[in-house]
């Protein structure tokens, strides 16, 4: 029972985890599109809890108790990960949920959840 209780938190611990990705492609004519996003979540919307960790170096992909979900920390990644190129068109797209539901019961600002969308083309 002990370990099915230790695999039910590591499993949720796993599922409720912020993720930060880079996708890219390449753009016909030259260049490359980034899209760059990362999510977390917070707890009265005030405290973080866990999100995807946005250092350059970093060696564990989740963040506990900061809040990298940010416009800035987002964009000093995406300019880094440029390295001089040109960005072109860059687009954000910020979606915060401050609803949690429970059993199909809404429950404002006790978790909230905030995802960030930096995409754009570097020539």
């Amino acid at each position: 029972m002990k370990k099915l209780c230790i695999a039910v938190a590591a499993g949720a611990a796993l599922w409720l985890s912020g993720c930060f990705s880079v996708d890219t492609a390449p753009v016909m004519g030259g260049g490359e599109h980034v899209v760059m996003n990362n999510y977390g979540w917070k707890f009265f919307n005030w405290i973080p809890l866990v999100c995807g960790n946005v250092s350059e170096n970093a060696s564990f992909g989740t963040a506990i108790f900061r809040d990298d979900v940010t416009v800035e920390k987002i964009q000093k990644r995406f300019t880094g990960y440029a390295k001089g190129r040109m960005i072109e068109c860059p687009v954000y797209d910020v979606n915060d949920t401050v609803f949690m539901t429970i059993f199909g019961i809404p429950i404002p600002y006790i978790i909230t959840y905030r995802e960030i969308t930096l995409s754009g083309t570097l020539k």
